[in-house]
């Protein structure tokens, strides 16, 4: 690939690198996977990533957009030429305060857009736990969410719209469409034009099955999101035509995201937390449903497991002993949002009143002060990291811990995934959240053994037809890549409408594993 190399360092501004040392820190993200790039290119411009582009093209180049490198299921990684956006293509170009949005470059991280928009008591919604180093073109590439999508969805529902690089080197501006734009647009003689033409055919002629084999739930980000063209969906008979739609949750399939236009949220008011200490995982989870009815703005669950291994750090173990009031085998952290303090009171209270007379819990405590809530919050957001905090080989793997099923049945599915965990011979950390079904269940698994290799394999084969059982969907927040694209065309056997329920299957498509095009 020396002539690739050779024609972007003579076309691109940004950084061109084919060295041995760039080619192996580019060869993982946060997943199990190591695949190395024949080079990166770290662009600098709009102009950059097409120069980049058209010679990727020329050459015969597969390509793999990165940002942060967060991917825990292998999206950012691959063998062609990585382009880099997180270093330089990072700027807000604009922030519309009166109409809440904001336009930005594909590699600026989430915190750095939050921060700029925190004098404007204005921010991005989904709250994902690597937000200090995850991009938004990451964040669309992937459909995040975080721990507050029970309050405000997933990234599909903020972003406004998209300038995309697509295959053949044009850029689409994809937008809501009103009928007359979508039927123009349809019409163009051009490559546009024929993804117009494709995705509207398809989710006509396919509306049914679709709507059988998508799940009914919020945490499901597997698949392409053909649910929002269809009739019953949030399509065109429904809202405007919007492509965007399509590139948020691809994973880079199916264009380079060069801008986007975002939805920004106002900051709370006020804010609360009830932590709920219980003795079971599953009496937390139990718990769940009744919580989800006092309007929480996140209900976030940490097992013994990862409690436990706060101890082995002095610092996270005085925030363990400073959050907890037992040595529970379980903790549920309950977020309510509110107009103000005097607002947010009673219904705390109300809260508390409620899961103490049910007789489940064993202590509660209320966070009201600032400093008592980010404590909380703290300890959450080092499970990842406490999940992980393992010696010798065997580890926490990240391969199963991205199944989401609805919050009602969510007690009896983990008990269930519990059970392939244990009959397989090991154990698992289980966090994250409650409040939309979807937990992270991190097995402990060798990879450098063959029997390690052959336990993954087969975890990953029950829990997929497990969370089909019961209605759910494989990826839920983390998406597919290379640990879950080939598990996309399992189905349940078909159900007659009239008997369905919300138990539905997983999305219809089987896709590409990475993010090559």
């Amino acid at each position: 690939m020396s002539d690739l190399r050779t024609d972007l360092e003579a076309r691109l501004a940004g950084e061109v690198r084919f060295d041995a040392v760039s080619r192996a820190l580019y060869s993982t993200d946060a997943s199990v996977y190591q695949i190395q790039p024949v080079g990166v290119a770290v662009v600098r411009s709009r102009e950059d990533v097409m120069a980049a582009l058209e010679c990727a093209r020329a050459h015969g180049c597969s390509v793999t957009a990165r940002g942060g490198g967060t991917s825990q299921a292998g999206q950012a990684i691959g063998a062609g030429l990585q382009i880099d956006t997180s270093k330089y293509f990072n700027r807000v170009l604009e922030v519309n305060v009166e109409e809440r949005w904001a336009r930005v470059e594909p590699g600026i991280v989430l915190d750095e857009l939050n921060a700029q928009l925190a004098p404007h008591r204005l921010r991005f919604a989904p709250d994902i736990s690597t937000a200090s180093r995850a991009t938004i073109g990451g964040m669309i590439s992937n459909n995040s969410s975080g721990a507050r999508s029970v309050r405000y969805g997933k990234t599909i529902d903020h972003v406004l719209d998209l300038h995309v690089a697509l295959a053949d080197g044009s850029v689409a501006h994809l937008r809501p469409l009103t009928p007359e734009e979508l039927e123009a647009a349809c019409a163009a003689d051009t490559f546009e034009g024929a993804c117009y033409r494709a995705v509207r055919e398809t989710a006509a002629r396919h509306a049914e099955e679709i709507d059988r084999r998508y799940p009914k739930i919020l945490r499901r980000v597997g698949g392409y999101n053909l649910d929002a063209f269809t009739p019953a969906g949030n399509g065109q008979d429904a809202a405007p035509f919007n492509l965007a739609k399509l590139i948020v949750g691809s994973e880079g399939t199916l264009g380079f995201i060069l801008e986007a236009r975002l939805n920004l949220v106002p900051l709370p008011k006020a804010k609360a937390v009830l932590t709920i200490e219980y003795d079971d995982l599953l009496d937390a989870l139990g718990e769940t449903p009744a919580i989800l009815a006092h309007d929480p703005s996140a209900v976030e669950v940490m097992d013994r497991s990862i409690l436990d291994h706060a101890r082995e750090n002095p610092a996270l173990d005085a925030m363990r002993r400073a959050v907890l009031g037992t040595d529970c085998g379980a903790l549920l952290c309950v977020e309510l949002y509110g107009d103000s303090a005097q607002e947010i009171r009673p219904r705390l209270n109300r809260l508390e009143s409620n899961v103490r007379a049910r007789g489940v819990a064993r202590h509660t405590t209320c966070a009201v002060a600032p400093a008592d809530q980010a404590r909380i919050w703290k300890l959450r957001e080092s499970s990842l990291g406490l999940s992980m905090a393992m010696k010798g080989d065997a580890k926490s793997i990240s391969f199963v811990e991205d199944t989401a099923v609805a919050p009602e049945r969510l007690r009896d599915f983990i008990e269930r995934f519990l059970e392939v965990i244990r009959r397989h011979g090991t154990t698992a950390g289980v966090y994250a959240h409650a409040s939309v079904g979807c937990l992270h269940v991190r097995p402990v698994v060798n990879l450098k053994t063959a029997a390690g290799v052959q336990q993954f394999e087969a975890i990953a084969n029950e829990v997929a037809d497990l969370v089909l059982e019961f209605g759910g969907a494989l990826s839920g927040e983390h998406g597919d890549g290379l640990v879950r694209g080939p598990f996309m065309e399992r189905t349940k056997p078909f159900v007659p409408s009239s008997a369905r329920s919300t138990r539905t299957g997983c999305s219809t498509r089987a896709r590409s594993s990475t993010r090559r095009r």
